[in-house]
C-alpha cells in the first residue's frame, strides 16, 4: 500500500518569498517595452545581457542598427519621469555597455545607438504612459 500525502495549502514558511515591488515594476516595465519594440519591428537579441561591467536590459536590431535599450519603469513621477534617470553616469556606463556587447559579438562596424524607453505604471502594473526615445544617450 502506497501512502499518499495530501498536496493542501503550503504553510507560510514553505511559500516563496514575495519580490520586492521594485522587482515587479521593472519586470512588468521591461515585458512592456519588449511589446512595444516588437510592435515597431524590432528583432530582439537579448534581454538581461550581462558582463562584467554591468547590465543591459534590452539587445535588439532597427532595420541595420544594433540597439541598446535601457528600460526605465515608475509608479509616479513625484522623482522624475523615468527617462530623467538616465543621468550622465548612466550614459557613461551605457556607452561602454555597448561597446563590450559590439566587442564580443563582432559587432564593431555595424551601426549603433543607445534608446531609452520611459514606461509609467498605475498601481496594478498597468502601462499608463510610454516613451520611446530613439538615439537618446549621444556616443563620445
Amino acid at each position: 500500500m502506497t501512502a499518499v500525502r495530501s498536496q493542501g495549502p503550503r504553510s507560510p514558511e514553505q511559500l516563496p518569498p514575495a519580490r520586492p515591488l521594485k522587482d515587479r515594476v521593472g519586470h512588468a516595465g521591461e515585458a512592456a517595452a519588449l511589446a512595444h519594440l516588437k510592435e515597431q519591428g524590432f528583432r530582439i537579441l537579448a534581454r538581461d545581457w550581462r558582463c562584467r561591467l554591468g547590465q543591459v536590459d534590452i539587445m535588439a536590431e532597427d532595420g541595420d542598427t544594433l540597439v541598446l535599450i535601457e528600460v526605465k519603469a515608475r509608479r509616479g513621477v513625484s522623482f522624475g519621469t523615468p527617462e530623467e534617470a538616465v543621468d550622465e553616469r548612466k550614459q557613461r556606463k551605457l556607452r561602454m555597455l555597448l561597446e563590450v556587447y559590439r566587442t564580443q559579438t563582432h559587432r564593431t562596424k555595424q551601426p549603433c545607438r543607445i534608446d531609452v524607453i520611459g514606461l509609467l505604471m498605475d498601481d496594478t502594473l498597468s502601462v499608463t504612459r510610454t516613451e520611446h526615445i530613439r538615439d537618446a544617450v549621444q556616443q563620445d
